[in-house]
């Protein structure tokens, strides 16, 4: 997964670099006023922020502006433009790629046409012609079979999708062989607000975005494209000198999120380990629902006594000090219930190492 933050004033430079992001997606308009631009790197850093790619309103496109645009992209080596399709009418897109689909070719920079809806935050959102992901799928067939190697694809905006209620995971799954990139943003599905994930809950603290079946249907399609931070909305009140925090959250948000992508290899694809999960209530079956076939646990330990000596599952359910038997450098423990802390602490107090599973992700 490629990650970046998408630019706009008064975000600086300086803060999405020094959370650790490599790229910066700039709108074109930023380029159409004051140029690309400049931060100045810390003494000693070697890290280079580069464009990730341009970002423009598809209802602005002509032929003259895109190749403009693709000029850009070009000389900045940008790895993409993004067509934004808020408020715009049908035909547009259509209209300037068939006059242009030679010259985007030639240039061999995709383009991903963004999923968007109609309206504004004070009159509510409605569906527009690239609302639905059926519609940019036959879109970008349409056009990919004009050139001779796709050159159209589709970025999937969590916060617009969320906006018309729109079921996102199945979204992600039915444009999977078109999916190109993910903008990610949260709001509370009533306003456009552009703020961090896990930001907007409900009722008892439920998401009103489910980040964690977003996340795992990407981790099951193996998505490997653009994850571009759109958060201008956090940062056109955020105080500067709060930036750089934020972005290192965002920052930590990618490296847990890709963290659950190399779980099951990383955790559980350890052959010379016996695996034993901590845990055998519900967390239990989902772990054998996605994973038992593959990685079969040696046995579970719970802290229920009336547990001890049965089988869930097929799989032995045995007293936690039975992990104890199993030599350190043979045994591989995994936490498979809810209450991390508190049997985390008690693994610690054992003196045995251990990883979590997180069923959220899978179910």
């Amino acid at each position: 997964m490629l990650a970046g933050v998408q630019y706009h004033a008064p975000l600086s430079l300086e803060a999405i670099a020094d959370a650790g992001f490599s790229y910066a997606e700039i709108p074109y308009e930023v380029i159409e006023g004051e140029g690309l631009p400049t931060y100045e790197k810390k003494e000693g850093e070697n890290r280079l922020l580069r464009v990730s790619g341009f970002l423009y309103p598809l209802h602005k496109l002509t032929p003259e502006k895109l190749y403009e645009i693709l000029e850009a992209c070009k000389a900045y080596q940008g790895n993409y433009i993004v067509l934004e399709t808020m408020n715009c009418e049908p035909g547009i897109f259509e209209e300037v790629v068939e006059e242009c689909y030679g010259m985007i070719e030639d240039f061999g920079i995709p383009i991903f046409l963004e999923n968007g809806c109609q309206g504004d935050d004070a009159s509510g959102y409605v569906h527009n012609e690239y609302s639905d992901v059926t519609g940019l799928i036959r879109i970008a067939n349409f056009y990919n079979r004009l050139c001779d190697r796709p050159m159209v694809g589709i970025c999937y905006n969590i916060g617009y999708g969320n906006l018309l209620a729109k079921n996102i995971r199945s979204q992600l799954y039915q444009c999977r062989e078109y999916l190109c990139m993910v903008h990610a943003n949260d709001n509370g599905g009533r306003y456009n607000d552009k703020q961090m994930p896990y930001t907007f809950t409900k009722g008892r603290g439920d998401l009103v975005t489910d980040w964690y079946h977003i996340i795992g249907e990407l981790i099951r399609m193996d998505f490997q494209g653009w994850m571009i931070f759109d958060t201008t909305g956090l940062f056109a009140r955020c105080p500067k000198k709060l930036q750089t925090s934020f972005m290192r959250i965002q920052s930590a948000l990618v490296r847990e999120w890709e963290s659950q992508y190399t779980f099951a290899e990383r955790v559980l694809g350890k052959p010379d380990k016996k695996l034993i999960l901590f845990g055998a209530g519900q967390m239990l079956v989902d772990y054998m629902q996605e994973f038992g076939k593959k990685y079969p646990p040696y046995f579970a330990v719970d802290n229920g006594q009336a547990r001890w000596g049965t089988e869930y599952m097929g799989v032995p359910i045995k007293n936690p000090k039975e992990i104890l038997q199993v030599p350190e450098e043979d045994r591989n423990v995994v936490i498979c219930c809810m209450y991390y802390d508190a049997i985390g602490a008690q693994l610690r107090e054992m003196g045995v190492e251990y990883e979590e599973f997180h069923d959220r992700y899978y179910v």
